[in-house]
């Protein structure tokens, strides 16, 4: 079968069309969302649906011009497939493995949340036994403490910790956090959803695929409710890419738990091996620490600023882990930087630098927005959501006890970042100990494949540091000489708020092929989109 060249340009320049289209329509999403959320009047529910079906139409058509376009190629299915999958070192002349490369205008919106979502929440929802989501009741999963002014917003790698550490069970978080998305509820917690609503939406959309995986299916499937909450996060990537590997066609399994280390999954084809399967916990235990000990500084600081009735931003910038001062102590010094006869410019300590820019005790916003959106954060304290500067902020504003709100007063922050080689050795740990652990499941004498999954949320080069770090000590790894593990899988995410709150998440995935028994090739028959559609080789996919 031969190709039309002059087709497949037309069907390509129509796709770029699209696509500029939907980039279009999606601030008015937001848009509209956001201004239900202040009024819930009808008229604004009924401009928010209008909305949202042009923008569903929009993605209809960008997929009806998929198999268009590869009919034009004159390709069969699997030639293109393993065209488009053939390692490569750039995606359209960007390279996508630094952090730079990995933003929302860098990245195109591959699929839309409001779009998938109601139907993946409704069939997850059926995995529940009667009652179970309604249990924990009195464990609130929503941003109703930052509205009414009681705590701080504290921001770490992009993430609140209070959210990743709830007691809530995090399937029921996850479920609760969904609803409260799809009813346009003003206290949906959106740094929570930024990653939990991608996944359930991939997950829930996708569920069929798990009636052609052999095994306990229903065991992992329970797990998700009946398993303990600090695993399921690590339960869904394992469902992930067995719906994955089922669509590719792969002939998989669910291999039971024993005593000794067993892998996740026995494949029969294209040839037998095992696939193991790793998910790094979000926070680390050093974040942790390093955020309690921020916490520290800024509790201090704020008193010290309520006294004086002293609002603004102050930056710290550490060239000593924060352990090694007095919380007092640093907060003095940046309290005291308000005297200075510049404070924007900041002054050296044997500890690192200080700054302060003045804010005005009431700041107006462009717009009515939700307390602690990254709008806001933008406009009131500089805070980039897509690509941070800095390794965490603590914020505090007072919106009156509204959850959207259009105008702030007493703002306060203390945003923060560690240069030391301490610190940045240990924030940019790399997740080669995945590699080790996943290693250890593969049984004696077989070959396997391995899916490793970290969330990246971290500055540029903290970010690119570990990755650099990663693919250096992966070529110098040592593993047993009776296993072959010629393919893996590096899963790196990217959720994160934007906008009014409206999740985003962008998955962007490297390749390692072992040079002593690895092809490249190999890929082609494996799944390498798990989170987000499939999409080439090295790309990386939005949820949007």
């Amino acid at each position: 079968m031969s190709g039309d060249p002059e087709k497949f340009r037309e069907l390509m320049a129509e796709a770029d069309r699209i696509g500029a289209e939907l980039d279009a329509i999606l601030p008015d999403l937001a848009a509209a969302r956001a201004k239900y959320f202040k009024t819930r009047a009808e008229a604004d529910q009924r401009e928010l649906d209008r909305i949202q079906e042009i923008a569903s139409a929009t993605m209809r058509r960008y997929s009806a011009l998929q198999p268009q376009l590869r009919a034009a190629t004159g390709l069969t299915v699997d030639e293109l497939e393993a065209l488009l999958e053939r390692p490569k070192p750039t995606e359209a002349g960007v390279d996508r493995v630094p952090r730079s490369a990995l933003t929302v205008d860098r990245v195109k919106t591959t699929a839309l949340m409001d779009e998938l979502l109601p139907e993946a929440l409704r069939s997850l929802e059926a995995l529940c036994p009667p009652g179970w989501l309604e249990g924990q009741a009195d464990v609130d999963h929503q941003l109703t403490d930052l509205a009414d002014g009681t705590a701080p917003l504290s921001l770490i790698k992009g993430l609140r910790p209070a959210s990743e550490l709830t007691p809530l069970h995090r399937f029921r978080q996850m479920l609760r956090c969904a609803r409260d998305f799809l009813k346009a509820d003003a206290g949906y917690d959106h740094f929570a959803g930024a990653t939990l609503l991608p996944q359930l939406a991939q997950l829930g959309s996708r569920l069929g695929y798990l009636n052609e995986v052999g095994g306990n299916v229903q065991d992992r499937l329970d797990r998700l409710h009946q398993g303990p909450s600090e695993q399921v996060d690590s339960v869904v990537f394992e469902l992930l890419v067995a719906e994955a590997l089922a669509e590719k066609g792969r002939r998989i399994e669910f291999i039971g738990e024993t005593f000794d280390p067993t892998p996740d999954f026995r494949c029969y084809d294209p040839f037998p091996m095992f696939i193991e399967c790793k998910r790094k916990r979000a926070l680390s235990d050093y974040d942790l620490r390093e955020e309690r000990e921020m916490r520290a500084v800024y509790d201090e600081l704020h008193k010290l600023c309520a006294g004086s009735r002293l609002h603004g931003l102050f930056s710290l910038h550490l060239s000593r882990e924060v352990f090694d001062v007095r919380p007092s102590d640093i907060a003095t010094v940046l309290y005291r930087q308000r005297l200075a006869a510049h404070p924007e410019r900041p002054l050296v300590y044997d500890w690192g630098t200080v700054s302060f820019e003045e804010k005005p005790r009431t700041v107006t916003l462009p717009s009515s927005t939700k307390m602690y959106s990254p709008n806001m954060l933008r406009y009131v304290f500089g805070w980039n959501s897509d690509l941070p500067d800095w390794d965490g902020i603590i914020c505090q504003v007072s919106g009156d006890g509204d959850q959207v709100v259009d105008t702030v007063s007493d703002p306060l922050a203390l945003q923060w970042n560690n240069t030391s080689h301490v610190a940045l050795r240990k924030r940019a740990w790399s997740p080669v100990d995945l590699v080790g652990s996943a290693m250890k499941q593969i049984p004696a004498g077989e070959f396997g494949m391995m899916y490793l999954c970290y969330h990246e949320g971290a500055r540029e080069n903290v970010a690119d540091r570990r990755v650099q770090d990663f693919m250096e000590r992966l070529g110098e790894w040592d593993h047993s000489s009776n296993i072959r593990v010629p393919l893996a899988l590096l899963v790196r995410l990217y959720p994160r708020a934007l906008g009014q709150g409206q999740p985003d998440l962008i998955e962007s995935n490297l390749r390692f092929v072992s040079e002593a028994y690895g092809e490249p090739e190999m890929f082609s028959m494996f799944p390498q989109s798990l989170f987000t559609p499939s999409g080439q080789a090295r790309r990386s996919n939005r949820y949007g």
